[in-house]
């Protein structure tokens, strides 16, 4: 009963901070204020720091609280789903799971799945943090990451659940201007747009197969952009052919907005991976939404 009674402070004093007023978080928790303001003052004793500086208005972290609400919000999360793991009587997945995912395929598939599983499981709070960066997982305090492309070693637990096929394309009005390249070989003379957030910035190397031949070509990068949405808008406004995932062009291909080159050639896939850290707890809540995301990936017919 004290660990819930700490947390229940914890869980308090967070709400305040969020609201930014006592008032406004005695309300979200059906409480008096003068019974927030005394359970506040009583965690603050229980520490011997002060928290908040408090004004008629508004209230304001010190330093300390501050490193407070940092380093114990993580903390008290993980803390919960462990206790409601351990609730034999409480099969509900709950609680907070904070996910990182590439930015535009964040926006096109990761968001829907994760409000799906949100109505399946309402109890469940998320945080998705879109980022191309490659986002540290403890420093950000991220449960689970969603990553496309080879994983580096370390102190990460990688778990693979699909691959992303790649393409070559351009628009017909760039190629009215520059022709249209018919092998591997004419692609050094033609301007391409690379993404400048690659594992390697300055790799320009791109490898096509076809019946158990490779051709390595290297690339003259006239436009380097860091995200994808703003490369399919480059490639769209003709300045320049790109090698990209087949998820993001195939529409403006079918449309007739690109085409897509070298058809008998293929481009190696992306393998794509749910990543988490090494040696920490993992709540059922994770475990349940990998498993979600798994079969929500197979559902949208995206390549295993």
């Amino acid at each position: 009963m004290r660990m819930n009674n700490e947390i229940d402070l914890w869980r308090l004093f967070f709400r305040i901070v969020e609201r930014g007023s006592l008032t406004k978080a005695a309300d979200d928790l059906n409480l008096e204020p003068s019974s927030v303001s005394r359970r506040l003052t009583g965690l603050e004793q229980r520490l011997n720091v002060q928290l908040l500086n408090r004004s008629t208005r508004r209230v304001t972290l010190t330093d300390a609280g501050a490193r407070a609400y940092e380093q114990m919000r993580p903390l008290i999360d993980e803390m919960e789903g462990i206790l409601a793991d351990l609730d034999g009587q409480a099969p509900q997945v709950l609680g907070p799971i904070r996910v990182t995912a590439p930015v535009n395929f964040g926006e096109r598939f990761v968001t829907q799945w994760l409000t799906a599983f949100q109505r399946a499981h309402p109890g469940v709070r998320f945080d998705l943090v879109l980022a191309d960066s490659r986002l540290d997982l403890m420093a950000e305090g991220l449960d689970l990451a969603l990553r496309i492309g080879e994983v580096p070693s370390c102190d990460l637990i990688a778990r693979r659940i699909g691959s992303m096929p790649h393409l070559l394309c351009a628009s017909p009005g760039y190629l009215a201007k520059y022709g249209r390249p018919q092998t591997p070989a004419d692609l050094p003379s033609h301007r391409a747009i690379l993404y400048s957030l690659a594992r390697d910035r300055k790799s320009t190397l791109l490898r096509l197969h076809r019946n158990g031949t490779e051709a390595k070509v290297e690339l003259n990068g006239a436009f380097f952009l860091n995200n994808v949405g703003a490369i399919h808008a480059a490639v769209l406004d003709g300045a320049g052919l790109h090698a990209g995932p087949s998820w993001l062009f195939e529409d403006a291909i079918a449309s007739g907005s690109l085409e897509e080159l070298l058809v008998g050639w293929r481009i190696a896939p992306m393998p794509v991976h749910l990543l988490r850290l090494k040696g920490r707890y993992v709540p059922r809540r994770v475990e349940v939404l990998v498993q979600w995301l798994e079969q929500s990936w197979r559902e949208a017919g995206l390549p295993e």
